[in-house]
């Protein structure tokens, strides 16, 4: 359904959930390849990649723009998502380090 063919708030609610069901879906997905990503590299500064990182913002600001999204609320999404999951990897990278 697009949004237009909404006829009462239930309907955008219920849209908005299955929306956000899949973005809680596809940031798990995402989740497991960032901590299979960890076994490949071979210093704490390769997990924290900066140049990486912003390689990767710059390109989600893009996409947005192509979209016809914000490229702001995509950066803090992402800066926000990307920090987690560096966190995350880094502890998962640790514990392959030590074995």
């Amino acid at each position: 359904m697009i949004p237009e063919h909404c006829n009462n708030i239930e309907e955008v609610r219920v849209e908005i959930d299955a929306i956000d069901h899949e973005i809680v879906r596809l940031i798990g997905r995402r989740a497991g390849f960032v901590k299979a990503a960890a076994r490949f590299k071979k210093s704490e500064t390769a997990v924290k990649d900066e140049r990486r990182v912003e390689a990767v913002i710059e390109s989600k600001r893009k996409l947005a723009a192509a979209c016809e999204v914000s490229p702001e609320l995509v950066e803090a999404v992402y800066r926000t998502m990307i920090g987690y999951f560096v966190n995350e990897e880094l502890e998962h990278w640790k514990t392959l380090t030590t074995k």
